[in-house]
């Protein structure tokens, strides 16, 4: 797996996590495997390779997908809310960059609740982790302005356990963003490079099947 592709699944990771918090947001309703496969990555903090962050691939088969749609089908006001939340991401993980103070108290806390979920066998997508992951978010990323502004159905904007899934995939999605700004993954590579960015994403693709 060479670079672009790997900026590929990083890109995947992103607007997948996006794709579910629209999903929550609109319906309340979220797959246990898929909002596992989108949190396993947050633990993921020395990775041999970008493939090692996505595990079994449930992270980002949607988002692969995804990027066929957006970038190949220009099917971008059909997933306006997905796109909307990555740039909002993408702009908060800018804004982060300068702060390396709330990177640290980030760093730190996912550390914590890794030790905690491993200590108590606890799935990525656990309501205890999702809630500590929430709790983490909304304590240090969440508090950068502006804010990521949801938009969604009130009943299940409200909703307590809703909520924490949203900022848990936040902070998903903020991995994802880092990821890829490592990768030195740009904008224009979305439309300068689309062609080079579907092909990517199609050989990821074939290598996780």
């Amino acid at each position: 797996m060479n670079r672009s592709d790997e900026r590929a699944l990083a890109l995947a990771g992103l607007l997948q996590t996006c794709h579910l918090v629209a999903g929550v947001a609109r319906t309340g309703l979220i797959g246990q495997d898929s909002l596992a496969g989108s949190l396993e990555s947050v633990f993921v903090t020395n990775p041999d390779t970008t493939l090692d962050v996505y595990g079994s691939g449930n992270g980002v088969r949607t988002g692969l997908r995804l990027i066929m749609e957006i970038v190949g089908d220009l099917k971008v006001s059909e997933h306006g809310d997905t796109v909307r939340y990555a740039m909002a991401v993408l702009a908060l993980e800018k804004r982060l960059r300068a702060n390396p103070d709330v990177l640290r108290a980030i760093g730190a806390g996912i550390s914590s609740v890794q030790t905690h979920r491993i200590a108590r066998g606890l799935s990525a997508a656990d309501e205890d982790c999702v809630n500590r992951l929430s709790e983490l978010y909304e304590k240090t990323a969440g508090l950068s302005e502006p804010r990521v502004r949801i938009l969604g159905q009130q009943k299940h904007l409200t909703n307590p356990a809703n909520q924490a899934k949203i900022r848990a995939l936040l902070m998903a999605a903020l991995r994802s963003a880092v990821l890829w700004r490592q990768l030195d993954g740009r904008l224009t590579q979305c439309v300068l490079g689309r062609g080079k960015l579907l092909q990517s994403a199609d050989h990821a693709e074939q290598i996780l099947n």
